[in-house]
């Protein structure tokens, strides 16, 4: 299995909470090779605000996927986004630049390009074998998938 930040991004909230649900459920279902460690979700509004709507923190893992996520959304929401990713990411007293170099350019520009106003993103940190589950989940609900190696 691969340690990875997944990305999932929908165009309405109900598609991106009917996905979680069923990431979160995967273990439940059998799905042996997916290991949900921790994740968010966050949306978009029209005048391009970042907000957390949900959050699932497993520690000792939490305190690095919050600045992961932090740093994560503070890259893909400009300078609101900036301000949400120091209140998640700095509060749990590390430094986002710890974590920043995980993202290269082109991961946070596809990313970004996908995160209009309007849309919701589930950010999640798990060990994944096969990326068919969540993939499956995330096309259900007509959303897009991006991946990046954690670490």
């Amino acid at each position: 299995m691969t340690d990875r930040i997944i990305v999932a991004t929908f165009d309405n909230a109900n598609a991106a909470y009917d996905a979680a649900s069923a990431i979160k459920d995967l273990k439940k279902a059998g799905v042996a090779d997916f290991k949900l460690k921790a994740g968010t979700m966050v949306s978009k509004d029209e005048n391009g605000n970042i907000s957390v709507l949900e959050n699932k923190v497993r520690n000792p893992l939490g305190t690095e996927v919050g600045v992961v996520s932090g740093a994560l959304i503070g890259l893909i929401g400009g300078p609101p986004g900036s301000v949400l990713g120091a209140a998640l990411g700095g509060s749990l007293g590390l430094a986002d630049d710890a974590v920043t170099g995980n993202f290269d350019e082109d991961f946070v520009e596809r990313v970004s390009g996908d995160i209009r106003p309007g849309t919701t993103a589930i950010i999640v940190e798990a060990d994944e074998g096969s990326t068919r589950p969540v993939d499956d989940i995330v096309a259900l609900g007509g959303g897009h998938v991006y991946r990046k190696a954690a670490h």
